[in-house]
């Protein structure tokens, strides 16, 4: 093990001590970068480099600077007032009050808070926050994720399934190596739009987004920490400097170069001749090894463990830093020839838990009949710019020229060659068995999913549009009236809603079951009702539903204050307030139903798990003409049916758009 410069101690000084701790591995480990640089849009993150990012883009004759240049005049995410919260809370109990005196006994909850801890609380977070331009980062990053101890395959990550190409695209999407070869040169170009900073800003409605995640995207990795911590980290490092990417084959992983000596991208051929010779003229041809990948989908504290033993040998140390270090990985699946939209789903999402490396934050995948997908790691980034990426890569990939294309990749190239590099690790008895033990976890974990896709032709966002409602908030009372229809009952939903407006902003929980809701799928099951009645139900609970999205995107819903409110308690309060304690209170932000909208019309697939084991994790997409449900579940722990599920979601869809066709058409004269 390396022993860690003086120098690099030094610029740890600054950091809190806990953050010194919990980066203490990562120094340790990975030394032979010699200095820490903050990144330039000031997020409290740091990366391994030579030199600073400014030296390169000083010497980049394109470099604009606009991407990350709005990121100081964001605002600060705001702390809610403590009276706003209780009073949208007690709004968002009442469905599941099933008499007066229970949403009573709730309503003197809140009043107890809010004349005893509740303003000592907010206090602390008010002071807590005064210094900080995200008061929710760290708590966030940290207990949801980082300190998160479930394998993150499958329960945190997730995935996007790529459409096909189009048919004149065939020669490209038909052939694995070709596909990844155009994949990765897409995603190059990509990269090198974020070293030139050349990708504005995003404005939605006149208002500039947070890009800090786009700083974040490549060239990193998740990290486990030191045992004793429970807690992961995340290690970053120098875009400019770091330009290839890792290949995983067989459960092998093998090091290709993206860019030449001039830091260049290499031309398609060069990318093309280093995966025929992973594939062709591996070192080591035949069955796939016992995957160190494999490793990643240990729960995390088994990992830590393994890990330290890992990075013992030299060997494995530097074969992972390289994995690290590179700008994102290409998973060649080609022994899978996945077709219908469960079976890419399922590939894209876990795979077999071998040709993987899920600590990895982009993993893009192409499997033997060229269907394609990405899966992301979760822990500093939401979905919002992997979408932007990948929509990116489809698009560019479907204005290509087939046979212009083609002749890029077979036509040698004049440079000199290069030739991808097989990372190399030390199996020792205690990491073999170790392997062994990720992979039967991980076959038993897996197989306690079931998966179904909703895939829906009938109507899309244009026909949701034309009836004036807003896209998400109908396709939220699709999934309300659905989970009613099967269960009689609302359950507790999540939807994830974006608070990019504000510096390292992620999400606010939008609270998708709501009196208006309830009434609608109430009135919907009752057949003496009048269809117009039925329709206005449905159009107030869906008005209601963009109105709390609106206030959660604005820093103003309930959850994540309350979770702010939590983390102010001291070891020397006598105890938690009661409010805190309830069942009712802890039930509603039981998230039986877990949702969340990334939409593209070059998916086929987008997904991740339940976040209960009694409950449904629903991810959806919305396009012009058709929806699209991913739902996964355990049918053995919660007794429910993804097949079921997928009925009524048809039932319920079909049955809405039925009702509205017959509002317009024109009344029969007698």
């Amino acid at each position: 093990m390396r022993i860690c410069n003086m120098g690099t101690l030094a610029n740890l000084k600054h950091l809190p001590v806990t953050s010194r701790r919990a980066m203490h591995s990562a120094i340790v480990n990975y030394s032979s970068q010699k200095i820490q640089f903050p990144m330039e849009t000031n997020n409290g993150e740091h990366y391994w480099a030579e030199k600073p990012n400014k030296f390169y883009q000083e010497k980049r004759p394109n470099f604009q600077g606009a991407t990350f240049a709005k990121q100081q005049d964001l605002p600060s995410l705001p702390v809610p007032e403590l009276n706003s919260t209780l009073d949208k809370y007690l709004q968002t109990i009442r469905p599941f009050c099933n008499d007066v005196e229970t949403f009573e006994r709730q309503r003197l909850l809140c009043k107890d808070f809010l004349e005893n801890m509740g303003p000592v609380l907010q206090n602390r977070l008010m002071e807590y926050s005064s210094d900080k331009r995200n008061w929710m980062s760290k708590f966030w990053d940290d207990q949801s994720y980082l300190q998160y101890n479930d394998p993150i395959v499958p329960y945190v990550s997730y995935f996007y399934s790529h459409k096909p190409l189009p048919n004149h695209l065939s020669k490209i999407d038909n052939e694995p190596l070709v596909k990844a070869t155009a994949i990765i040169s897409t995603v190059v170009k990509f990269i090198e739009a974020i070293k030139d900073e050349s990708l504005p800003a995003e404005t939605i409605k006149s208002t500039p987004f947070c890009m800090n995640s786009f700083s974040l995207m490549f060239n990193n990795s998740r990290l486990p920490g030191n045992p004793q911590d429970n807690q992961d980290t995340n290690i970053f490092y120098s875009i400019y400097e770091n330009n290839f990417i890792t290949v995983a084959f067989k459960g092998r992983f093998y090091k290709l170069m993206t860019h030449d000596g001039n830091k260049k991208p290499l031309s398609e051929n060069e990318i093309w001749k280093q995966l025929y010779s992973v594939v062709f003229q591996g070192s080591q041809p035949g069955p796939k090894l016992k995957g160190i990948g494999s490793l990643t989908s240990l729960p995390r504290d088994q990992w830590r463990e393994v890990h330290l033993d890992l990075v013992k040998d030299p060997i494995s140390q530097n074969s992972l830093e390289t994995i690290h270090k590179s700008s994102f990985m290409l998973c060649l699946d080609l022994d899978q020839s996945p077709v219908t939209l469960e079976e890419k789903s399922r590939n894209c999402w876990h795979g077999d838990g071998i040709n993987r490396f899920y600590d990895k934050s982009l993993q893009f995948l192409v499997t033997g009949n060229g269907s394609s997908g990405f899966l992301a790691e979760h822990s500093k980034m939401d979905g919002t710019p992997t979408l932007f990426m990948n929509n990116y890569v489809c698009q560019q990939l479907k204005k290509l020229n087939a046979n212009e294309f083609l002749e890029k990749v077979f036509t040698p190239s004049s440079k000199a060659s290069f030739k991808a590099m097989e990372l190399p690790f030390t199996i020792t008895p205690i990491i073999n068995k170790a392997i062994e033990s990720a992979q039967l976890q991980f076959r038993e974990t897996i197989n306690e999913h079931d998966l179904r896709v909703w895939h829906y032709n009938k109507f899309g966002k244009t026909f949701i549009k034309n009836h004036g409602m807003s896209p998400d908030a109908f396709i939220q009372q699709v999934i309300q009236l659905a989970v009613f229809k099967y269960l009689k009952r609302p359950l507790p939903t999540y939807e994830a809603a974006s608070t990019r407006k504000y510096f390292k902003g992620r999400t606010e929980t939008g609270r998708s079951v709501s009196t208006a809701s309830l009434e609608f799928v109430s009135k919907w099951q009752n057949g003496d009702i009048p269809g117009a009645e039925k329709i206005q139900a449905l159009k107030r609970a869906a008005k209601e539903h963009s109105n709390y999205l609106k206030n959660a995107a604005n820093g103003n819903g309930v959850d994540r204050h309350f979770f702010g409110l939590k983390n102010m308690i001291k070891s020397h309060d006598n105890q938690a307030p009661p409010l805190f304690k309830d069942p009712l209170f802890n039930f509603s932000s039981t998230w039986l139903i877990s949702t969340s909208q990334l939409s593209s019309e070059y998916f086929d697939g987008y997904g991740w798990s339940q976040v209960y084991d009694n409950g449904f994790g629903l991810a959806y997409m919305l396009n012009n003409e058709w929806l699209h449900i991913n739902i996964v579940n355990k049918p053995a722990k919660s007794g429910l049916s993804v097949g079921k599920l997928h009925y009524y979601l048809s039932q319920a869809a079909d049955e809405i758009y039925e009702a509205l066709e017959n509002e317009n058409k024109p009344k029969a004269k007698l």
